[in-house]
C-alpha cells in the first residue's frame, strides 16, 4: 500500500493547481466509514479523530479552497447503526467503551428508550393501532439526526434547511424534542474545552457503521416511494398485527415456536405478494423475517390504491376494484428511481470508504470469534433482562437484530434442560453463521456501490499495523481536491496489475467467495470443558429458568 500513499501524496497540490480549486463555494468535509462487521471499524475511525490527523486532513481541505485560517481539534464519530441508539442495548451492538467514548466523542449512541410491550403496535379499541410503533426509530429519523449533528460539527448551519422546521417538529413531536436534547446536551458536552469554553472551531465528522440502509440514505438520499397516508398506515399495521398474532392451522407446530412463527411469515410475505408484481418483486428481496419493510410494502400499497380509487358514495366495498388497481400497477408508478436529499445534496463533501478484509477466511474466524467474545460479555444476560422489561417487542429493531433474536429464540425454547451443551453449541453455531452472512451480504452490497472507496485490511497483520495503514491510506485521500478524488474513485484498466487499489480490492473480494463454502469455523472460548464454556452455560441456564418462569 506504501506505493499508492506515495503516488497520492506526490499529485494532490500538483493537481489542485491544475484543475483551478478554490473558486468554488466551500464544502465541509465528511468521512463515511463501511464494512463488514469485525474489520475494525471503530479503531480506524478512532486513528483518523486523533487530533493529528483530523487537523491535518482539515487544514488540507480547507487550504483547498483557500481557506488560510487554520484549526486544531479531534474528530467525532457519528454511529450508523441501528441498534446503538437504543439505551441499554450494549453487548450486542458492540457499543463502544465509556473509555473509546472518552477518546473520541460518538454522536447518535444511547438517543432513545428501546421499544416496550406495553406501547408497541397495540390495538387502541377504536380500529386503529398505537402510532407509538415497535420499530419507531427509522432511517428518515437516523438521517434527520445525522445531518443535523453534523451540521453542529462543521459549522455549516442553514436554518432555512432545516432549523425552522426542526422547531416545528419539536413542538408537535414530544419524542422528536426529548431525542433532539439529548443530541443538544451531548453536542454540548463533546465541544467543551479543558477550559470550559465551547469550542467555535470546525470538527470533522466520521459517519461509521454498517446498517446499509442508513449509509445508503445518507450517501444517496431518501428512497423514492410514495408518502403513506395514516389511512394506509393504520390498516397495513391492524394487517400485520393480524398475522403476527394468528394461531389457526398452527397445531402441529404447538411445541416449536420457532416453525409457527416461520409460517406465520410466510402467510403474510405471500399475501403481501399476491398485491401485485410490484410488490412481489420486493417481498422476494427482504432479508430475513423483516416486518417493518413488510409492513412498508403493504403501507405502500394501500396509500396507492386511495390515490386511484374514488371512495364509493354508499359505503359499499371497493375490495375486487382495489385488487385490479394494485394488480396492474407498473414500477414506474410506484418507484421513480430518484432518490433525493443526500449529505452531498446538502452542500457538504463526503467521502465513502469500505474497510475491506484480505483474506476473507481470516477474517470470517475473527467474526466467530466476536461472537463468543460478546457471549462471554454476558449477551445471554443483557437479553434476558431487556425481554423481562418489556425491550423486546416482536417487530422491533432490536428484537430483529443479528444476536438479540438468536439468544431470545434460545431463551424461549421449549424443549430447554440444564446443562445442555449440545442445544446451546447449535445457538452459537446459528449466531455466528447469521453474522458471517450479514456480513457477506455486506461486502455484496458495498461491491456494488460506485461512491464506495475499498481500503483493504489485512486481517493476519497486528492490530495497530493494520488500523494504521487503513487510516492513513483514508487521510491521504480525503486531502485531495474532489476532482481528482472521484478520478481514483472512478479510474478502470483492462490489466488487473495496473488497477487502481480499490477496484483491486473489490476483484480480489468478490474472487474469494468462491472459495468460502470451504470455511470451518473454529472456537477459540467456548470449547467443550473449558472454563469459559462451564460459566456461560450455567449463566445461560440462570437466563433461561428467569425468563421461561414468567
Amino acid at each position: 500500500m506504501s506505493s499508492h500513499l506515495n503516488t497520492l501524496k506526490g499529485n494532490t497540490k500538483k493537481y489542485a493547481a491544475s484543475v483551478g480549486i478554490g473558486q468554488q463555494q466551500y464544502r465541509p468535509l465528511v468521512i463515511v466509514l463501511a464494512g463488514p462487521t469485525a474489520v475494525g471499524k471503530s479503531d480506524v475511525a478512532a486513528e483518523l479523530c486523533s487530533t493529528t490527523l483530523a487537523t491535518k486532513i482539515l487544514n488540507t481541505h480547507r487550504q483547498t479552497y483557500q481557506i488560510e485560517c487554520a484549526v486544531e481539534s479531534r474528530g467525532h464519530v457519528v454511529s450508523a447503526d441501528s441498534v446503538q441508539v437504543y439505551r441499554g442495548v450494549d453487548i450486542g451492538a458492540n457499543k463502544p467503551t465509556i473509555e473509546e467514548q472518552e477518546k473520541t466523542p460518538h454522536h447518535l449512541v444511547d438517543i432513545v428508550d428501546p421499544p416496550n410491550h406495553d406501547n408497541a403496535g397495540k390495538d387502541q379499541g377504536d380500529g386503529s393501532v398505537s402510532s407509538k410503533k415497535a420499530s419507531s426509530y427509522n432511517a428518515a429519523d437516523w438521517m434527520r439526526d445525522t445531518e443535523y449533528v453534523i451540521r453542529k460539527l462543521t459549522l455549516f448551519e442553514d436554518d432555512e434547511k432545516g432549523g425552522n422546521q426542526d422547531e416545528a417538529n419539536a413542538t408537535l413531536d414530544e419524542e422528536f424534542a426529548t431525542r433532539r436534547e439529548c443530541i443538544n446536551t451531548f453536542l454540548d458536552k463533546s465541544l467543551k474545552q479543558d477550559d470550559g469554553v465551547t469550542s467555535r472551531q470546525p470538527v470533522l465528522p466520521v459517519v461509521v457503521g454498517g446498517t446499509m440502509m442508513y449509509l445508503q440514505w445518507l450517501v444517496h438520499g431518501r428512497p423514492d416511494a410514495i408518502r403513506p397516508t395514516d389511512a394506509a398506515v393504520n390498516r397495513a399495521a391492524r394487517v400485520i398485527h393480524r398475522f403476527q398474532s394468528d394461531s389457526s392451522n398452527m397445531e402441529t407446530t404447538s411445541e416449536q415456536p420457532e416453525a409457527a412463527e416461520e409460517l406465520r411469515w410466510t402467510h403474510a410475505s405471500e399475501f403481501v405478494a399476491s398485491l401485485g408484481p410490484v410488490f412481489a418483486s420486493r417481498v422476494a428481496k427482504l432479508c430475513g423475517k423483516d416486518w417493518y419493510r413488510l409492513r412498508r410494502l403493504l403501507e405502500v400499497a394501500y396509500t396507492m390504491a386511495e390515490s386511484k380509487i374514488k371512495p364509493p358514495e354508499d359505503n359499499s366495498s371497493n375490495a375486487n376494484e382495489e385488487k385490479d388497481v394494485l394488480l396492474n400497477l407498473t414500477d414506474a408508478e410506484v418507484y421513480t428511481g430518484i432518490r433525493s436529499g443526500s449529505l452531498s445534496d446538502a452542500g457538504f463533501d463526503v467521502r465513502c470508504f469500505f474497510l475491506c478484509p484480505s483474506e476473507r477466511m481470516q477474517h470470517f474466524h475473527t467474526v466467530d470469534h466476536r461472537c463468543e467474545e460478546m457471549l462471554v460479555r454476558g449477551l445471554l444476560q443483557e437479553t434476558a433482562e431487556l425481554y423481562r422489561s418489556g425491550g423486546l417487542p416482536e417487530d422491533s429493531q432490536v428484537t430483529r437484530a443479528i444476536g438479540y433474536r438468536h439468544a431470545l429464540s434460545y431463551l424461549l425454547r421449549t424443549d430447554a434442560k440444564m446443562n445442555d451443551s449440545d442445544a446451546f453449541l447449535s445457538f452459537v453455531d446459528d449466531f455466528a453463521t447469521a453474522t458471517r452472512q450479514y456480513a457477506k451480504k455486506q461486502m455484496q452490497w458495498f461491491r456494488k456501490d460506485p461512491e464506495f472507496a475499498f481500503i483493504p485490511v489485512d486481517m493476519q497483520c497486528n492490530k495497530s499495523e493494520r488500523v494504521d495503514q487503513a487510516a492513513k491510506y483514508i487521510a491521504d485521500m480525503c486531502q485531495m481536491p474532489r476532482e481528482q478524488f472521484d478520478e481514483q474513485l472512478n479510474m478502470t484498466c483492462n490489466d488487473n496489475d495496473q488497477l487502481p487499489l480499490s477496484a483491486k480490492t473489490k476483484v480480489g473480494n468478490e474472487k474469494q467467495g468462491k472459495g468460502m463454502k470451504f470455511f470451518i469455523s473454529q472456537r477459540k472460548q467456548l470449547v467443550p470443558d473449558s472454563a469459559e464454556m462451564r460459566d456461560v452455560i450455567a449463566n445461560a441456564d440462570e437466563c433461561t429458568q428467569l425468563i421461561q418462569a414468567g
